[in-house]
């Protein structure tokens, strides 16, 4: 009998996740019993022609101890919702995120650092998402294609599948039932648990499932992207079927053909360029806009938008007003976490959050947002560089190590709530965001965070605390530097701790 564990979130994911395979086993022909071990662990047997293949559910990753570790490795870049693992070989065969959230705003970026994480450890992963998905207004809303974009530049960069599913129409958002995203997960999870029990490589004969997926990435991207922006580089002036190929056969490593040529063939494919070149291509400047809570630094960064030197890519963001007594809360222990870390660490240097700074809505909730971009194309790191200097003298000087003529992304986000930064949905969308706007680029873009609302004692170690989260071993990789509240910049030393300028 082979054996395979599938980890997941909880129970009913894992139970979910045995479930379809065992609709698609029996419409093959064969058998599958299911018992329970000890009253409540699952216990699937899927028998093949020739062997019979056990699966047992582990439900919530963190009640098991120990962890195998190849599990307790990926997890620490976030949890996906369930994995297949070998325990002989102590090897993950593949991973999976599902979400039924709507897709609205960044909701479908929230899990992307599941994504990443697989992927940087070369294990193939597949998120499934809802195509369509009715608002609360009433309205119908389609996917955000950042993921998608991710998945493709992820599978060329570390040479393994990165997929994204849809299932769902506009007649049927939301609904599992519909369009070809379900059935497509599990008969190829199905085929590589058929090659585990037969005994080959993970993805044998897998490429013409794969080169599917692939395409169905293609269809959605080349279909929505005009929703989102006014032009997606490099895509329209390629061929979609060998571009295809290629995909799937890096992916897959069934050719040899290196991540550098790859960009060298298709120099401009999701290659930001600087922003004469976008304005080349776009029907219509994004201007620059007021803020909606003031801010000095992201004042900077807007306001840099008319000089031609720095570009968004659309200006849709909005806010989502706190309630008051959480504000007030909020403000009370990032000032406080501030005033001892800077006591600390001789950091001369003030936070001074103040309760009349954000501004109330309709409702009487208050507003924490700032700009209304959250990413800033640069075309130079000098200009970033400057208008930090301007904001924050007391660091000037301390970025002369990076390239002044690099290309920038700067990341906003607005979060008061303490330590949320490094929770959903903010990993998601650097991870994404990074992946995205040029970090693994041919000529990459430096990546920069800017975190207005908090208190940069949340990277500090202390006596009683190692930072270990995941959105610290996310920034860590991801990030060139992270601004804080007041000015205090982190960087990141060798050895992986924050150091604080």
């Amino acid at each position: 009998m082979k054996i395979i564990e599938l980890w997941s979130d909880n129970f009913h994911e894992g139970d979910w996740a045995c479930s379809n395979l065992e609709n698609l086993h029996k419409t093959n022909g064969y058998t599958v019993r299911k018992t329970y071990q000890d009253g409540f662990l699952p216990v699937y047997e899927y028998v093949f022609p020739n062997e019979t293949l056990q699966i047992k559910v582990y439900g919530s990753y963190k009640s098991w101890s120990p962890l195998p570790e190849a599990i307790a490795d990926l997890i620490s870049w976030g949890k996906p919702d369930f994995l297949a693992y070998d325990p002989e070989n102590k090897k993950i065969l593949f991973a999976v995120e599902e979400t039924a959230a709507i897709p609205t705003g960044n909701q479908a970026l929230q899990r992307c650092e599941r994504l990443y994480g697989s992927s940087r450890a070369n294990i193939p992963f597949w998120y499934l998402l809802a195509e369509y998905g009715t608002h609360k207004d009433g309205g119908l809303r389609r996917d955000s294609i950042w993921p998608t974009i991710m998945a493709l530049k992820l599978s060329i960069k570390n040479k393994t599948p990165s997929l994204i599913l849809h299932y769902a129409d506009k007649e049927n958002p939301e609904g599992y039932d519909f369009g070809k995203g379900v059935n497509a997960l599990f008969f190829a999870l199905h085929k590589m648990l058929e090659n585990f029990v037969d005994g080959k490589k993970n993805l044998d004969d897998l490429g013409p499932v794969i080169t599917d997926h692939y395409e169905d990435m293609f269809r959605f991207l080349k279909s929505q992207y005009k929703g989102i922006i006014d032009h997606l580089p490099g895509l329209e002036q390629f061929n979609i079927h060998e571009l295809l190929n290629y995909h799937v056969s890096i992916s897959t490593r069934s050719e040899s053909i290196s991540d550098l040529k790859f960009k060298a063939i298709y120099e401009n494919l999701f290659h930001w360029p600087d922003t004469n070149s976008w304005y080349k291509n776009v029907r219509k400047r994004v201007g620059s806009s007021d803020l909606i809570k003031h801010d000095a630094l992201a004042q900077e960064f807007e306001q840099f938008i008319d000089t031609g030197k720095c570009y968004v890519i659309s200006s849709k963001a909005g806010s989502r007003p706190q309630k008051k007594s959480q504000v007030i809360d909020w403000i009370k222990k990032q000032n406080k976490s501030f005033d001892d870390a800077a006591t600390k660490f001789k950091i001369k240097a003030k936070l001074d959050l103040k309760l009349e700074d954000f501004p109330a809505s309709e409702s009487g909730n208050l507003h924490v947002t700032t700009a209304k971009n959250i990413l800033y194309l640069f075309d130079k790191f000098n200009d970033v560089k400057n208008i930090i200097y301007k904001i924050y003298p007391r660091v000037s000087g301390s970025l002369v190590d990076f390239d002044n003529n690099q290309k920038v992304m700067v990341y906003i986000s607005n979060s008061l709530r303490p330590g949320r930064i490094f929770g959903d949905p903010f990993t998601g969308q650097i991870s994404a965001y990074s992946t995205v706007f040029g970090k693994f680029d041919k000529n990459p873009r430096l990546i920069v965070a800017y975190f207005p609302h908090q208190s940069f004692s949340q990277f500090m170690d202390t006596n009683k605390k190692i930072v270990a989260n995941k959105g610290f071993i996310l920034l860590r990789e991801l990030v060139d530097f992270v601004i804080l509240g007041g000015g205090v910049i982190i960087r990141f030393k060798d050895d992986g701790r924050a150091e604080v300028l």
